[in-house]
């Protein structure tokens, strides 16, 4: 019957069997065919259904509707908190908690005062204030009862020099303890009040960094703590990130600006939607994820997202903002070919259906995207009983419509002669030189105290990342600025000495040019060590001029790059050298190849490689093998191979993202040749699809023979110039297999 229809050509063709005849053309799962009352136009692709046909099919359409379909990649997601909004407290001084000003859950400012501590350093600096006091208020009686004397001669002018040397040295070491108490953030008017004896007892303040909701507190009144301990946890939860893992496999689907939409386990029912605001630049070695980062303004969203949250998110793809779209159920196909049945007419007795081919783009469970096809908005379409009417137009070639070319990304090329190169295949990773990729660190140990940079930041050698709060570096400014004072006042005190002449003996001379010496020496030393911990030479200028120190040590980029990792938190303790951000410069990035022992001997300096990343499927480059590992190691039996790309690629790179190598060892003369992804196998059997000049695809069985990772030489069955599909092929073999 099938043969009949298509081989006669007739315009209309009526199906009529006997009613007694068993219903034909049914399949598992679907209805039989009616025997009667079935009209059909291969030509046309019209149909036409008697009521009782349609009745026995129980066919059923819907309206085609104006309705994007949303498509994209899906990952799992957790919410974090921002750098700047989360943050730990910890203690200046090691001491006794003596007051709490807050509890868990209490809402907090930033700079509020916390707790109080009772510290034995604060009891030694009232100690030495009142002490210092003392002596500059007796260096003064003394120097005013030495002037008059000194006038009229009765007492000699060194006793006056050194009187008032006494008295500066008093005043140099109030300003220094002046500068020690700002640090510690003690008013020097509490320490003016402690000594008249009317003031409460010193108290070291613990402030918080940020504003926020106290979540954690490891206090106690009465509780010892030490400078590295975290005693309260403060988070700000008005804006949050959203840290998203994506496969290496979909990093080219996603960029920075895409929507996407999250969903929470704690939050069901809501769905969240962003924009993707930075792209991580470290893919992680053992998941092979790298992250994508959306932000959401908490304050907007009604229900808020708490830092540790874990969801779902979709990543949409870019697409037609509106569109037309038609239940996944109305679309039917022949393997590349998509079509629908649209219902032209119905009346009680009799229902006409067109089938119309359309292009499907992004796909749900449940609707399907048209991107091409003769549709309008109130069409409607078959949704069921169309797999039924699909068996009727079986028209036995296979033959793509250029929409659905488009769509599948068909490719056509003409046969031609090829190099099929010798080649060698290895599995490897991008790697940044260990010359391009640094770690920043805080110098002395301290709490973090100030992050300046964001995810994925360009900076600048020299730049400051973060600070931190040490009390060693206020240790060694109090150290400059004593040695500054004190050489000052003595080189003032050696040129007056040195301008006295026959009237001071030559010892002291001497005496107080060493001492001045001495002093310089200490300051200058003291000044190269602020400059290696990262203070600039203005800031220490600063911390002399002012006479107060600097609470905090930066941390400078090492080298010029971009931030590719961190993950401590603002007053987080952390050691000296102890690495806090991640830095890549990726202007420059290898491929580190793994070969294999049996190869190792054929691979050679200066060969040339193809390269391929998992992270982009259409990406090719070419490199050179630049350096070879001197050894096999032991356990992996692979010898490493460094290759350089010849011209850096314009995709975005990550440290550690898998590659694909082709070493060419060698390159015979061109031969008749296609691209292997033209190849179809089937068991031992090989075979193209090739174009004939109607433009129908015959799958042709061909004999091969060599092959590497771009083309492979055919032996037998084709000729040269004849049309083959080169792209697009696993969907041709689907249709191929449905109209065989």
């Amino acid at each position: 019957m099938r043969e009949q229809l298509h081989g006669v050509g007739l315009r209309w063709c009526v199906l009529v069997l006997a009613t007694a005849v068993t219903p034909v053309f049914g399949h598992e799962g679907h209805q039989p065919l009616p025997t009667k009352g079935v009209q059909i136009d291969l030509k046309t692709g019209q149909l036409t259904l008697s009521r009782a046909a349609r009745e026995v099919l129980d066919v059923k359409t819907t309206e085609v509707e104006s309705r994007p379909v949303a498509g994209g990649v899906k990952a799992y997601t957790t919410v974090v908190s921002p750098w700047t909004q989360r943050a730990y407290v910890t203690s200046r001084r090691s001491g006794r908690i003596t007051k709490l000003h807050v509890r868990p859950g209490d809402t907090v400012s930033a700079g509020q005062v916390l707790a109080e501590i009772d510290s034995l350093d604060l009891h030694e600096l009232r100690l030495d204030y009142q002490k210092t006091l003392n002596e500059l208020e007796l260096s003064a009686k003394i120097l005013e009862s030495l002037a008059p004397a000194v006038k009229v001669g009765s007492v000699p002018a060194q006793r006056l020099v050194e009187a008032e040397n006494t008295h500066e040295q008093s005043q140099n070491a109030l300003d220094v303890l002046r500068a020690k108490a700002a640090g510690l953030g003690v008013p020097e008017t509490d320490l003016s009040l402690a000594v008249k004896g009317d003031a409460p007892p010193l108290r070291l303040p613990l402030v918080s960094l940020i504003g926020g909701v106290v979540v954690h507190a490891d206090v106690a009144v009465g509780k010892f703590v030490e400078p590295t301990e975290h005693l309260f946890e403060i988070v700000d939860t008005s804006r949050v990130w959203v840290k998203i893992g994506v496969l290496e496999q979909d990093l080219h689907r996603v960029q920075e600006g895409q929507t996407v939409k999250l969903t929470f386990n704690g939050l069901t029912g809501k769905t969240f939607e962003a924009k993707v605001d930075k792209i991580g630049l470290l893919l992680d070695p053992r998941t092979h994820q790298g992250l994508a980062w959306a932000e959401i303004e908490n304050s907007a969203t009604g229900r808020r997202l708490l830092p540790g949250m874990n969801g779902q998110a979709e990543f949409i793809l870019p697409g037609r903002a509106t569109g037309l779209s038609v239940p996944v159920a109305s679309v039917f196909s022949d393997g590349a070919e998509r079509y629908v049945f649209v219902e032209e007419s119905s009346t009680r007795e009799s229902s006409e259906y067109r089938k119309k081919p359309v292009v499907i783009g992004r796909q749900t469970r449940d609707r399907a995207e048209l991107i091409a096809g003769d549709l309008f908005p109130g069409d409607r379409v078959v949704t069921r009983g169309g797999h039924e009417l699909s068996s009727l137009f079986f028209l036995g070639v296979l033959r793509i419509s250029p929409g659905t070319a488009r769509s599948i990304g068909l490719k056509v090329e003409a046969v031609s002669e090829h190099s099929v190169e010798q080649i060698l295949r290895f599995d490897g990773a991008l790697d940044v030189p260990p010359q391009r990729r640094t770690s920043a660190s805080s110098q002395l140990a301290g709490a973090l105290h100030e992050i300046r940079v964001d995810r994925g930041q360009q900076v600048k050698a020299g730049d400051i990342l973060a600070e931190v709060s040490t009390r060693e570096l206020q240790d060694i400014q109090l150290e400059l600025l004593k040695a500054h004072l004190d050489g000052a006042m003595w080189r003032a005190t050696f040129k007056r000495l040195r301008a006295a002449g026959d009237a001071v003996s030559r010892r002291s001379v001497l005496e107080m040019e060493s001492r001045v010496k001495t002093l310089e020496a200490q300051s200058a030393n003291l000044r190269q060590k602020l400059l290696t911990l990262g203070l600039s030479s203005a800031q220490i200028d600063e911390v002399i001029k002012s006479r107060r120190v600097l609470d905090t040590l930066p941390v400078r980029a090492p080298m010029e790059g971009v931030v590719v990792h961190f993950d401590r938190t603002l007053g987080q303790h952390v050691r000296a050298d102890e690495p806090l951000f991640e830095i890549h410069d990726l202007s420059q990035v290898w491929v580190q190849a793994f070969v294999g022992e049996r190869e190792s001997s054929q691979v050679q300096i200066g060969q040339l490689a193809r390269i391929r990343l998992v992270a982009h499927p259409d990406f090719e480059a070419e490199g050179v093998v630049t350096r070879l590992g001197p050894v096999v190691g032991a356990e992996s039996r692979t010898q490493m191979a460094w290759i350089e790309f010849q011209k850096m690629p314009a995709v975005a790179l990550q440290h550690n993202m898998l590659a694909r190598v082709t070493l060419t060892t060698s390159r015979p003369p061109p031969t008749l040749a296609v691209p292997v992804d033209a190849v179809v196998s089937d068991g031992l059997r090989n075979f193209l699809f090739v174009q004939k000049a109607d433009g129908v695809f015959e799958r042709r069985r061909v004999g091969l023979g060599r092959a590497d990772d771009r083309f492979v030489e055919v032996t037998g069955g084709l000729a040269r110039g004849e049309k083959v599909a080169t792209a697009g092929v696993p969907q041709i073999q689907t249709s191929y297999a449905a109209v065989r």
